[in-house]
């Protein structure tokens, strides 16, 4: 068994993943970019019959300096719209806020996607009800970028958010599922924040869990299906994950804070 996901860039921008899914039972795509020519391409898969969810990065950034190359939210949120109405299943669709700035503006960025999300999820006719949360990583190359484009680091030294950063955000996020009790929130390798999140309404999960193999319809009791074949700290990824990407760099996107150097 083994399961695709396009980690290394957008599945919306990067179409690569398309050859290789001849060796996967099933894929996860990930996209800022929900544009028409992806939903064609991933709705004729569902048509086919084959297994994949997409998961919907929307941070809130778009079309700032902080993700210049990104639709905006609400262009974003209306292709969602558009994806669902089209035909792909809201159960395939995992809504994703990664990254989360922990400071003012990051938290009323989130608040006001989300109260968006929200108000366009209720007049779906079916309703996507997981989320799944990460916290930036503030690499050194991110820094610099941040201080070339006139902003300072928001974590000092350090590459990773403090306990009071990490707690406003577990606040936030435990607001509005209480509020909004139909929706689940779902973190992977984000123990500091799972803590502080209410058990009820979150899961700590893999990208690739067992939950995405039951939505795809595949088996869930083969041996390979252990958790965190990587051994990252924190992740609970099945050992079935493989990625469809292959390019090492920054997308076209040209995020700040993206990983890649």
């Amino acid at each position: 068994m083994r399961i695709g996901i396009t980690e290394r860039g957008d599945a919306g921008i990067d179409f690569m993943w398309e050859k290789k899914l001849s060796a996967v039972d099933g894929a996860i795509l990930i996209t800022k970019s929900l544009n028409k020519t992806f939903r064609q391409k991933v709705l004729a898969l569902h048509t086919k019959g084959f297994p994949v969810i997409v998961h919907c990065t929307c941070t809130g950034w778009g079309g700032t300096v902080i993700e210049s190359n990104v639709p905006k939210y609400e262009m974003q949120l209306e292709w969602l719209e558009e994806f669902v109405r089209d035909g792909f299943p809201a159960q395939n669709i995992v809504m994703r806020i990664d990254p989360i700035f922990p400071t003012r503006s990051g938290l009323n960025k989130v608040r006001e996607l989300l109260g968006s999300f929200q108000k366009m999820n209720i007049g779906l006719p079916e309703r996507i009800t997981r989320i799944r949360v990460s916290i930036l990583d503030e690499y050194r190359h991110v820094k610099r970028r941040f201080i070339q484009h006139g902003f300072q680091p928001i974590y000092g030294n350090s590459m990773f958010a403090n306990e009071q950063q990490i707690q406003e955000v577990a606040n936030l996020l435990n607001q509005f599922a209480k509020d909004n009790p139909m929706l689940r929130f779902e973190t992977c390798a984000e123990e500091s924040l799972f803590k502080k999140l209410d058990p009820e309404h979150v899961r700590c999960t893999g990208c690739v869990g067992i939950e995405d193999m039951t939505i795809m319809g595949l088996p869930t009791d083969e041996l390979r299906l252990y958790e965190n074949p990587q051994h990252r700290k924190g992740c609970h990824c099945l050992s079935c994950k493989t990625e469809l990407l292959e390019r090492k760099h920054p997308c076209a996107h040209g995020c700040l804070y993206c990983y890649w150097t």
